[in-house]
């Protein structure tokens, strides 16, 4: 018998976390017909909230969460509150909080590299600067709390940056110790000191989170201001000194309001600029292998979870609210929800029942507490104060993280080897050691996803490839073909435009979607040979040289027109520098000069479905990186 407890329309499956602001949940929609999504549920019931101010903030944000929609932006699909407890519920991310990562690093005597830094930094600005080009009634769209634990770092390396939709609520808070004492060091001496929102705003808590992510340590300027820590900072794993475009970038960012940069957007173009400039090449998929290697366990066990609560069938029927505590009126919300997906959708399963309808929000007149009888041992206890984790699994193999093919698992080997190498030739024997223990787990992984792989193989024909995890688009053995985007044939420059991509779904994650249509038109694929960049998971890289044929495009897919930039009337030229490997799939892009609005992302999305004949030389394949150019014209 397991009990599960309710709030409002959601089952809670499991309580990630706790902080300040107040609980974090992995929750379940309730329907009709069961529970048709599961969903990131932010419940704002800390002891320093003002949970009733914040909860009159809510009734007005309905429009400025569907209005923000970007892939570095949490996608908000509901909002209310029950019982005056407000709360957002996101489209789920499987991941961490920024402040949790933090935590663990340091738990874990592991920094943050300078590449990871820079990149999170980057992808939160990018986040920041898509809302600030968002226009609402009230003018740009400002963000005002920007701390650790509203910004999501996926288990697959992507960012995403909540809070927008409660941020202003928040800001009335600020001043209570609780909170004061938990995220001062992050807002501007402005908010505290509970002055009006200014775009410069955002542009401080960035410089702060930045200068946390490189060094290591927590900000406190002191009496002599930034400029005196700045001097004496240095980088958490390389112990060098700020480069001076760095420190620079800081110091603009913790001044004084008025000698700050002017806003999010200025700043993103800032760091932007200095990561091509200085050629830092930072990719969600090496943040991934961090992730995994901060969170196995945790990572583990949440897809052991996850399966278990595939099987869960319940119904409104069945969960008989009991009284609350303290009634209070129902509040109607701001908005409707998003459409809701069915549990089946969310997961894959085989579809079957009636009709999903959602339910309105905010209809509860308190938290209401509900038993559930079912027979599904290994589920665990959820309360408001802590959280019973289920039995571990047999210490068995290693299991790889949910989804991930042999070719992405040996990517991951590859990347462990080369490390090690690194530090056994710089002396580090303890790191060495303990990268031989990561290594031998993704040798064990890597023998079972082949082993899977070949049973079910083995009494049909060959099947599609596994779906991609991560930033990483998986090539599959002969004689497996992968999923791919219908054929196109080659045709001269064509630009991508807004009637072209509404073929498209878009989608608030950077992923492309093949149109069947044929006259849609086909980003602008136009490879040329590049000079190779230093291999950063392995050797075999080609370069550009004698006998070596560079790989050219065999079919492109559609790229998604992004929402913003359509709206702002955008257009951009974005180059794509990707890795091709030996059966042609794109397993890595990056775009060196960021057009920002979205643009980078879509680009990106239609460079990894883009199939390519590989590389060889002297006939033989191999890997090699070549640029494709991607055109936004609107017409």
């Amino acid at each position: 018998m397991n009990t599960r407890e309710q709030f409002g329309s959601y089952l809670l499956l499991k309580k990630l976390g706790e902080d300040a602001l107040g609980e974090t949940f992995r929750a379940g929609k309730v329907g009709k017909s069961g529970l048709e999504r599961v969903l990131l549920l932010r419940v704002f019931n800390g002891q320093g909230v003002d949970g009733g101010r914040l909860a009159d903030h809510l009734e007005a944000q309905g429009p400025l969460a569907q209005a923000l929609r970007s892939p570095n932006l949490g996608l908000c699909v509901d909002l209310g509150q029950v019982g005056r407890v407000p709360f957002v519920a996101y489209d789920y991310i499987s991941g961490r909080h920024l402040g949790a990562l933090i935590d663990q690093a340091r738990k874990r005597n592991s920094p943050i590299s300078f590449d990871h830094g820079l990149l999170i930094a980057e992808r939160t600005a990018m986040g920041l600067a898509v809302a600030y080009e968002t226009r609402t009634q009230s003018g740009r769209v400002l963000h005002g709390f920007l701390v650790p634990h509203l910004i999501m770092v996926s288990n697959e390396g992507e960012t995403r940056l909540l809070g927008f939709e409660v941020a202003g609520g928040l800001r009335s808070s600020a001043g209570h110790p609780l909170l004061k004492d938990a995220f001062a060091r992050y807002l501007p001496p402005e908010t505290l000191a509970g002055q009006p929102p200014h775009k410069a705003d955002d542009v401080y808590s960035l410089g702060v989170l930045l200068y946390e992510l490189l060094t290591g340590e927590r900000f406190a300027a002191g009496p002599q201001g930034a400029g005196a820590l700045l001097g004496q900072a240095t980088l958490a794993v390389e112990g060098t000194p700020l480069p001076p475009p760095l420190a620079d970038l800081l110091q603009q960012s913790l001044a004084p309001r008025d000698q700050r940069l002017p806003d999010a957007a200025a700043w993103h173009k800032a760091i932007s600029g200095l990561m091509a400039d200085g050629h830092y090449n930072p990719t969600t998929f090496n943040l991934a292998f961090y992730m995994h290697s901060l969170f196995r366990e945790e990572i583990d066990r949440e897809s052991q979870e996850i399966e278990s609560e595939k099987t869960i069938r319940v119904t409104p029927e069945e969960l008989r609210p009991v009284a609350a505590p303290t009634p209070a009126p129902a509040v109607p919300a701001a908005a409707p929800p998003a459409p809701a997906r069915s549990l089946e959708e969310e997961y894959g399963l085989p579809a079957g029942g009636a009709a999903k309808k959602p339910l309105p929000i905010g209809l509860i007149g308190g938290v209401a507490a509900a038993v559930v009888l079912l027979a599904l041992g290994g589920f665990f206890l959820l309360g408001r104060g802590g959280t019973k984790p289920p039995p571990e699994a047999p210490a068995a193999a290693e299991p790889a993280a949910p989804g991930m093919t042999p070719e992405q698992i040996q990517e991951l080997l590859d990347q462990a080897l080369e490390q090690q190498r690194i530090q056994m030739q710089e002396g580090l024997k303890a790191a060495s050691d303990k990268q031989a223990d990561e290594i031998k787990a993704l040798q064990r992984q890597l023998e079972e996803a082949q082993k899977a792989r070949a049973a079910a193989a083995a009494p049909s024909a060959p099947a599609s490839a596994p779906a991609p995890v991560a930033a990483v688009t998986p090539a599959a053995p002969a004689p497996v073909e992968p999923a791919a985007p219908p054929a196109v044939t080659p045709t001269p420059v064509t630009p991508v435009t807004p009637a072209a991509a509404a073929a498209a779904t878009p989608a608030p994650a950077p992923t492309a979607a093949p149109t069947p249509a044929p006259t849609a038109a086909a980003p602008v694929v136009a490879p040329t040979p590049a000079p190779a960049a230093p291999a950063r998971g392995g050797g075999g890289i080609l370069t550009a040289g004698p006998g070596v044929v560079a790989p050219r495009v065999t079919r492109s897919a559609q790229a998604v027109y992004p929402p913003a930039a359509k709206r702002m009337s955008r257009e951009a030229v974005v180059t794509v520098r990707v890795l091709v490997d030996e059966r042609g799939q794109v397993i890595d892009a990056t775009v060196p000069e960021k057009a920002g609005l979205g643009f980078d992302e879509a680009a990106i999305a239609a460079a990894k479905a883009t199939v390519f004949a590989p590389a060889t030389k002297d006939g033989v394949p191999g890997r090699m990186w070549t640029d494709m150019k991607v055109v936004f014209k609107l017409r």
